[in-house]
């Protein structure tokens, strides 16, 4: 788990890595493409295998619904979602769709959502969501459903969609062969430019 911040306010990046390959070609691509991001921007780095969360257990039906604030890892993982302005899913196409990691932290949205005192939804609203994904095929049409599912859910939470960058890779270091790859990285995070309001 890596962690780089600073105290001059603005946009705060939270990168998730989601891979269950450390270093692998999202990670790589992503941390190339956040080399181009205003040196006043925050940046943290939370690797999801590193902060392991317990199956999500749907009670949202039963009795009151309401879910107690997480504890452990759910509780940085928690936080960190809430203090950040802007939340990147460093994420390669698993099976079509986002890996189980991110999909795990995405279902304990829904009793953050319903824990009290939390106010999660709306405490998001106003974020920007981004992905940087891989996949292992020249047919983007194959990254759809992982672009849907992160896209649907900033919709749902009345996030910004900020963009995707999709690249391709399939060994460790695939993602640079192509030099594409590089500049697409590069301008990235062009579109920042003024501080989103702090919401946490």
């Amino acid at each position: 788990m890596t962690t780089t911040t600073n105290t001059t306010g603005g946009r705060r990046f939270l990168f998730l890595l989601a891979s269950a390959r450390r270093d692998g070609n999202a990670e790589r691509l992503a941390r190339h493409a956040a080399q181009a991001l205003p040196p006043q921007a925050d940046q943290r780095w939370l690797r999801l295998s590193d902060l392991p969360l317990p199956a999500f257990d749907d009670h949202r039906h039963e009795g009151s619904g309401v879910y107690a604030y997480p504890e452990g890892h759910g509780r940085t993982l928690l936080e960190a979602t809430l203090e950040a302005t802007d939340i990147v899913f460093v994420a390669p196409v698993y099976w079509y769709s986002v890996p189980a990691a991110a999909k795990l932290y995405l279902d304990h949205w829904s009793g953050w959502m319903r824990a009290p005192g939390v106010d999660f939804k709306a405490r998001m609203a106003g974020k920007t969501m981004w992905a940087v994904s891989i996949l292992s095929d020249d047919d983007e049409r194959f990254a759809d459903p992982l672009l849907g599912t992160l896209g649907l859910t900033a919709q749902y939470l009345s996030m910004r969609w900020g963009g995707s960058l999709l690249r391709f890779g399939n060994r460790p270091g695939d993602v640079f062969d192509d030099p594409a790859a590089s500049t697409g990285a590069d301008l990235f995070f062009a579109s920042i430019d003024q501080p989103v309001a702090a919401t946490a």
